[in-house]
């Protein structure tokens, strides 16, 4: 009986994957000849194609049914070892500037104080401790596969923004993953590197134009390749949870903003000489005041 029953349930996804490429889709060209607005960034053929999105229902349909016991045990111990529902909902900002519902498994405590704000750092203490993990094995962002079936996202884009803080147009969908994701997949330990009275403006001048210029530049050359690349890179360093924050953020900072490497590496006001690494600083109250303005990348 089992088997009868597995190749129903196949037969039905393959069905909805012929018939959802062409759900919501504004033709085979990209963002390029669609949009007139000056502020809308370009996008290449491929990013609005239906090959692009047969590709990405053909893929989160499979993603959700291979892991479907993942996702009834991530429901289990969210249900069970805190209040407040299991799934977190959210409006962000979609394609052509039309909102929808995102979807990730709840990591904060609901009866915890009001947060105010769309983006955490590292250890803040409404994070309960499933939470933690599954914010360390990004496995709260599986739910977002159903998005992605249901036209509102796709595998590989820019990460969708609130509302208030989307500053583009975008032509595209956003994406679960995307090359500003994988390179700033552990912002929350990146930023407690800098120093606390240096974090939000070092957000706002530093991390929001690097990750907004590697996304743009991403979406106006991607191909079938490049996002199955992303996507198995993604795949690949999401199995590795230990990460070298200071490591990394050096590197990133090196490659895309090289002015800004004093914020590690101060300069010793009496010799004008880089001083020594700050040691890391852990700060599980950062920032309610100012959080709201980051994204979630």
């Amino acid at each position: 009986m089992f088997f009868p029953a597995l190749e129903e349930v196949l037969s039905r996804h393959i069905a909805l994957v012929v018939t959802l490429p062409v759900i919501g889709m504004g033709g085979l060209a990209g963002g390029i000849e669609d949009c007139e607005r000056l502020d809308c960034p370009r996008a290449s053929a491929w990013v609005n194609s239906r090959m692009r999105r047969a590709l990405d229902c053909t893929v989160a349909l499979l993603a959700l049914v291979l892991m479907l016991p993942v996702l009834a045990l991530c429901w289990v111990l969210v249900r069970f070892t805190s209040r407040g529902p299991v799934l977190f909902r959210q409006r962000r900002m979609g394609r052509d500037g039309r909102e929808f519902e995102l979807y990730k498994f709840r990591s904060m405590r609901a009866d915890g104080p009001a947060p105010g704000a769309s983006h955490t750092v590292h250890a803040d203490c409404r994070i309960t401790p499933v939470g933690a993990l599954l914010r360390r094995c990004k496995l709260d962002e599986v739910p977002q596969f159903w998005n992605v079936v249901k036209g509102d996202m796709s595998l590989v884009g820019p990460r969708p923004k609130l509302p208030e803080h989307e500053a583009l147009y975008m032509p595209y969908r956003p994406g679960l993953t995307g090359k500003a994701t994988l390179a700033f997949r552990n912002e929350e330990r990146l930023l407690l590197e800098i120093p606390p009275d240096d974090i939000e403006p070092f957000y706002e001048a530093v991390f929001k134009p690097i990750k907004a210029k590697m996304d743009i530049s991403y979406m106006e050359h991607a191909t079938c390749a490049s996002d199955l690349g992303i996507v198995a890179r993604t795949f690949f360093r999401c199995l590795n949870c230990i990460p070298d924050a200071r490591g990394e953020l050096e590197a990133l900072l090196k490659e895309h903003a090289p002015d800004s490497l004093h914020a590690l590496y101060p300069l010793d006001a009496a010799c004008g000489r880089l001083s020594s690494p700050r040691a890391p600083v852990f700060l599980p109250e950062l920032m309610d005041e100012f959080a709201s303005g980051m994204d979630d990348a």
